[in-house]
């Protein structure tokens, strides 16, 4: 038995050596518009450096024929990942944004605790408050009543005018009585 011919393994090796290079092309976009991710990049180099140690060609590369069927969709898919991660800049703008008009919180932090912390006091003044209305009630009620007290008190002090004036007619025949006497009061000149 004779070992297996290459160009037997990929059924179009033509195909698949024309399809490499656009899959390199597409590989170098995904790299650079992943360059943020060193990491990934580390990791893809290792798996380069890893490939000498694998076992199993044949089902590696039926499995690569079958991946590579979907490379349409995964070109699609890359293509939109590419689109997306084109907004990733403004993103960070909007968040640079976001991080300094969040810079009043620790001042908006410290209000709230003052708010907080006059709470019970803001508590206290809503019960007297709550009682306000009684109170006016009572005062308007106690001033009602003063009203009609003064107004009784005006009646009488309008009265006590009256009898003062009367006594005051009734005493000048007296005082006239009292002036002509020895040792009474002598008019003013």
């Amino acid at each position: 038995m004779s070992p297996p011919r290459f160009d037997s393994l990929v059924p179009d090796f033509r195909k698949l050596a024309g399809a490499l290079p656009t899959l390199f092309s597409r590989l170098k976009q995904i790299a650079e518009a992943t360059s943020e991710m060193p990491d990934m990049r580390a990791g893809i180099d290792s798996v380069a450096v890893d490939t000498a140690q694998l076992t199993g060609i044949r089902e590696g590369v039926e499995q690569l024929s079958v991946l590579m069927e979907s490379l349409p969709e995964i070109d699609q898919g890359v293509r939109a990942v590419a689109a997306d991660t084109k907004a990733l800049p403004a993103v960070r703008d909007e968040l640079r944004t976001v991080a300094q008009a969040t810079t009043v919180l620790p001042r908006m932090d410290g209000r709230m605790e003052q708010i907080e912390k006059s709470m019970p006091v803001l508590v206290e003044v809503q019960q007297h408050l709550a009682r306000l209305p009684d109170t006016i009630e009572s005062i308007g009620g106690a001033l009602d009543r003063l009203a009609v007290l003064l107004d009784r008190l005006l009646t009488s002090v309008e009265n006590l005018d009256s009898h003062v004036g009367a006594l005051e007619e009734s005493m000048k025949p007296i005082a006239r009585v009292a002036d002509r006497v020895p040792g009474g009061r002598r008019p003013s000149e």
